[in-house]
């Protein structure tokens, strides 16, 4: 009986060992949570920062481009509307020249004509010999002062100076 008694002691004394080392080990467990529960929450914390960050980052890019997207539409415009006047003044002289290429035919031919009367004594009856021609250069000198104002109220140069 005695050994019995030893035996039921012996293993009293393992199960309290047990019982402890279970204890440690709950403790050691609880502990690794707790790290493991604050190392996550340390990043979780670190992410959420990052995520504002990044945010805050991505709405001033946006912004910029959003100020460069208007800066490069405005100067289109401006290039279109100089582009539009250009067009429209070149066209203005390209007809101007040849209104004053008309002109300048006609005073030569003219010219020519009163010469040739001169020369002949004929010089009588000019308002007739000269009626449709004077009429033609009237006509010409009105388009031409016509081309010259619409040339001068095309405002080129201020699309240049927004340039």
């Amino acid at each position: 009986m005695a050994e019995t008694v030893k035996k039921k002691r012996a293993s009293k004394k393992k199960t309290v060992k047990r019982k402890t080392a279970r204890k440690v080990n709950k403790k050691e467990e609880s502990l690794d949570d707790v790290e493991s529960s604050m190392e996550g929450m340390a990043l979780n914390d670190f992410a959420e920062s990052t995520k504002k960050d990044l945010k805050k980052l991505g709405d001033k890019i946006h912004e910029a481009t959003d100020k460069g997207v208007h800066i490069v539409k405005d100067i289109a415009e401006h290039v279109q509307r100089f582009a539009s006047d250009a067009t429209e003044l070149t066209k203005l002289k390209i007809d101007l020249h040849s209104l004053k290429s008309e002109r300048t035919k006609l005073y030569t031919l003219m010219g020519e004509q009163l010469r040739n009367l001169y020369i002949s004594k004929k010089l009588t009856g000019i308002k007739k010999r000269f009626k449709d021609d004077f009429k033609r250069l009237d006509e010409l000198e009105a388009a031409i002062a016509e081309k010259e104002q619409l040339a001068s109220g095309i405002p080129i140069s201020d699309d240049i100076d927004k340039l």
